[in-house]
């Protein structure tokens, strides 16, 4: 008998729930992060020229069309390489924190075939200009040989 008195209050609590309960959605933080962003290192011998433009396509997912413009200077002579990545799937984890986790087919000025996999997490601040820039440690990883490369790069707001 207590069992089914226990079943009925079960019963009843769940009868008697409130159907206006609204739930808060989540906050999307993609469109905060749209724009040009740019950075350029040097290396002996090398400077790249790397720009980001990013926008949203989904409550927070952006889409980085990131293009990476490479000089290498050798002995009288400067070969130029540019690679685009159309990343799709970025995801952003916070007001101001970005995951890329991604791989993709680059397309290169040399027209050579190139799938990379591209990794990072970015922090997006307020650099001592006043200007907003997103830091992070980018990693590349040629999924054909499995070799990768990381740095560190700061991508400022135009």
């Amino acid at each position: 008998m207590k069992k089914l008195i226990f079943c009925c209050l079960v019963v009843l609590m769940g009868a008697c729930k409130d159907d206006k309960e609204v739930v808060e959605p989540e906050t999307d933080f993609a469109p905060d992060f749209n724009g040009t962003y740019v950075t350029t290192t040097v290396v002996p011998g090398q400077v790249s020229n790397m720009q980001w433009e990013i926008t949203n396509n989904a409550k927070n997912q952006l889409a980085i069309l990131f293009t990476k413009n490479t000089e290498v200077s050798a002995v009288g002579t400067v070969v130029t390489v540019v690679q685009t990545y159309k990343l799709i799937n970025v995801k952003t984890t916070g007001k101001d924190a970005i995951e890329l986790s991604e791989s993709v087919d680059v397309e290169q000025s040399n027209q050579k075939p190139l799938r990379q996999k591209v990794e990072g997490t970015g922090t997006r601040i307020i650099n001592g200009n006043g200007k907003q820039q997103i830091n992070i440690t980018l990693k590349l990883t040629d999924a054909a040989t499995g070799n990768a490369t990381e740095e560190y790069l700061e991508f400022k707001k135009q």
